[in-house]
């Protein structure tokens, strides 16, 4: 065998990612993996089992493509196997372990998980797959159901069904009585389900592009509410494929909860990234939501011994700045903040944003510091959400979140997610207040 183990298990990232197993440039097995470097190690153990020691010895190479998250992984992974079938593939599964996404030759068609022989015989519009692990691809259809809602009800009904009151179906489509409804919205419906197909299918940027052109065009327009609702699918769709493990996105913030001991481990390596002299106990997140500039509002969470505290959240609706001015609204934001003492100040602060929303925290704090001697300046960092990258104060390099250990990545994100979901709540309130208004004066 060819293949330098040593070199392969100390320079593999212990990130997630899809490798391949090739004899010459022909791939002879494909696979996934949350963790690249601890799932290559094992097919080098001493006890592996014959099916894998026949792989080690006909493999002359090995290689890895790196992902940003485990979500990413398993569709590539789905795409390569499907384009490649490589041969250990079919030694080590059959059709019985792979499973696929079917989408239903229906007016409005249904999306489901099966194994590729209960398939047969079925009429349907689409088979996406093979997938290696059936649960995981019911998590990511499940997250891209918040993106772009589709109908799973068996039979037409009389009433918006559960899944309409909360935004995971349109709404018309399982509803018998609405035919000029389902005729009206057919075109809407089957945009969502041609753009899931799309996403199973590893185009997700491409997706993504055209949800942001569809934005600002209609911003531009200055159809705030039809910008709101695509920006809300593009944030929803960001959101599956963000930089963290599969089944922890599915985790809302009250769950998922830090008990002491994990939490005194991170903020022991929180101290140490952001230069902390002292304890940390209150980390305290901010974030913006506006549609170009419209109804903008600011959010503040607060967390606790690494625990979210709901009722010492605080939302802002934007006073002082006119137009798309993220950094100002920030400024605006922490100012107002910090002339209330009584809420006690925070030991770190956590901006969503990059380098100009750290500045923005920091001047608005560092003036704050002269006109009041007892205050204690927090830390700052600001996280930038496309990148993933903390930015500290005071260092010119930003930290990559994934090079951090995972509970530290992990709880970073939390506080970013649960500022965004915050704020965008209070500018959805404000925007349909402003929508009935206009109602009620036309």
């Amino acid at each position: 065998m060819s293949i330098n183990l040593d070199g392969i298990i100390k320079s593999a990232p212990a990130g997630p990612g899809v490798y391949v197993f090739r004899r010459g440039k022909a791939p002879i097995y494909i696979g996934k993996a949350a963790d690249l470097k601890k799932r290559l190690a094992s097919y080098f153990r001493a006890n592996a089992s014959d099916k894998v020691r026949r792989l080690r010895e006909e493999a002359t190479a090995l290689e890895w493509i790196e992902t940003a998250s485990d979500i990413e992984a398993l569709i590539r992974e789905a795409e390569l196997i499907k384009r490649h079938l490589p041969k250990y593939n079919v030694l080590m599964r059959d059709d019985k372990s792979y499973f696929y996404a079917a989408i239903t030759q229906e007016e409005f068609p249904r999306i489901f998980t099966a194994h590729k022989t209960q398939l047969e015989g079925k009429k349907l519009r689409r088979v996406i797959g093979p997938f290696t692990s059936g649960s995981a691809l019911r998590v990511v259809l499940k997250m891209l159901r918040r993106a772009f809602p589709y109908c799973t009800c068996a039979i037409p009904h009389k009433r918006p069904c559960l899944n309409a009151q909360i935004g995971r179906c349109l709404g018309y489509c399982c509803i018998r009585e609405d035919q000029k409804a389902r005729s009206r919205s057919h075109a809407e419906y089957k945009k969502n389900i041609k753009n899931i197909i799309a996403v199973l299918s590893g185009k997700r940027k491409r997706i993504a592009a055209g949800l942001r052109r569809s934005m600002r065009a209609a911003a531009k327009k200055q159809d705030f509410e039809l910008a709101a609702r695509i920006r809300d699918q593009w944030e929803a769709l960001e959101n599956v494929f963000a930089h963290r493990p599969l089944f922890e996105v599915e985790l809302q913030t009250g769950g998922g909860r830090f008990s002491d001991r994990e939490w005194r481990a991170i903020e022991k390596v929180i101290r140490t990234l952001l230069d902390a002299s002292r304890r940390i106990r209150r980390v305290e997140g901010y974030d913006i939501s506006n549609i170009s500039g419209v109804d903008a509002t600011g959010s503040m969470v607060v967390f606790v011994n690494g625990r979210p505290v709901k009722s010492l959240y605080r939302k802002f609706k934007i006073k002082t700045v006119r137009g798309a001015n993220d950094v100002a609204m920030h400024r605006e934001v922490l100012r107002r903040r910090i002339a209330h003492p009584e809420w006690q100040y925070p030991d770190i602060i956590v901006m969503d944003g990059g380098k100009p929303q750290l500045n923005a925290a920091s001047a608005a704090l560092s003036k704050f510091k002269i006109q009041s001697s007892k205050f204690k300046t927090p830390r700052i960092a600001a996280l930038a959400k496309r990148e993933e990258e903390l930015y500290i104060e005071g260092k010119a390099t930003p930290v990559r979140l994934d090079s951090l250990p995972r509970p530290v990545m992990h709880f970073f994100q939390r506080v970013r997610d649960e500022s965004h979901r915050f704020a965008k709540k209070y500018h959805h309130k404000l925007r349909e207040i402003d929508l009935r208004e206009q109602a009620t004066h036309k």
